[in-house]
């Protein structure tokens, strides 16, 4: 009950950083000239998410198979972040299962973090970026960036997308051993936008204002409370004036 009561006031503060952070991205990948190849990343996932969900067709062809491989791995790339949270707070994995449309990790014990860590950590683009650090510490004139921030790019969405598909389209047994699935929509969507910003902010350090977009979020709670208490005033009052009459 606690943790209910608790994503439900979090959902305007989620609402509000879900907004910032998606003018964010969309300002970054269209109207700054050194993320290009970020945005092409990005809008590239984003067109071949669209394909795949409402114009392929073909479930035997080149691009069907494709798409079951992006699938695999996710759920590969899901199943990895679980064990790797449940590493960071002292668990023990015990085995790993992957199949195309779920998977399971046999964990020593588990948490609301190590549930809700695949939903909020962007594995593969974790993996681009220090896969890029290894190389740059390599060769140090290896260049490459815009390969670079293209792959970081299609990675993000990759994960934002997949995430999204997993929350809307199958119930997650992950969102109720964290604490219920509005608790744990609420968590996943403060991580993921404060991740959008935080990575804009060191990947376009002058493109992304990240002070001046909190605050936003901020405002934009605020205004929401405000309404809220203005427009369910008069039933408080009424109810006090009944439970005192």
């Amino acid at each position: 009950m606690a943790r209910l009561l608790i994503g439900v006031l979090l959902l305007p503060l989620s609402g509000s950083l879900l907004w910032v952070s998606a003018k964010t991205l969309a300002g970054v990948a269209m109207n700054s000239s050194t993320a290009a190849p970020f945005g092409a990343g990005l809008g590239l996932a984003f067109a071949l998410w669209a394909i795949h969900r409402w114009l392929l067709v073909d479930p035997v062809g080149p691009a069907a198979w494709a798409a079951r491989g992006a699938r695999w791995s996710y759920v590969l790339g899901h199943e990895l972040t679980h064990a790797m949270a449940a590493w960071a707070t002292g668990g023990s994995v015990y085995a790993i299962s992957v199949g195309e449309k779920e998977g399971h990790v046999d964990l020593s014990h588990s948490s609301a973090f190590v549930a809700l860590a695949p939903y909020c950590v962007p594995f593969y683009a974790l993996a681009v970026a220090l896969g890029y650090r290894v190389l740059l510490w390599l060769r140090p004139d290896a260049g490459g960036e815009a390969l670079f921030l293209f792959l970081l790019g299609g990675a993000l969405a990759a994960h934002l997308l997949f995430t999204w598909d997993s929350l809307t389209q199958i119930r997650q047994p992950d969102l109720d051993a964290a604490g219920g699935a509005l608790f744990s929509v609420a968590l996943i969507s403060i991580a993921n936008a404060l991740m959008v910003m935080l990575l804009l902010k060191g990947l376009f350090p002058d493109s992304v204002p990240l002070a001046a977009n909190l605050r936003e979020a901020g405002v934009l709670t605020k205004r929401f409370w405000s309404l809220a208490w203005l427009w369910s005033r008069p039933a408080w009052d009424a109810a006090r004036k009944a439970a005192l009459s």
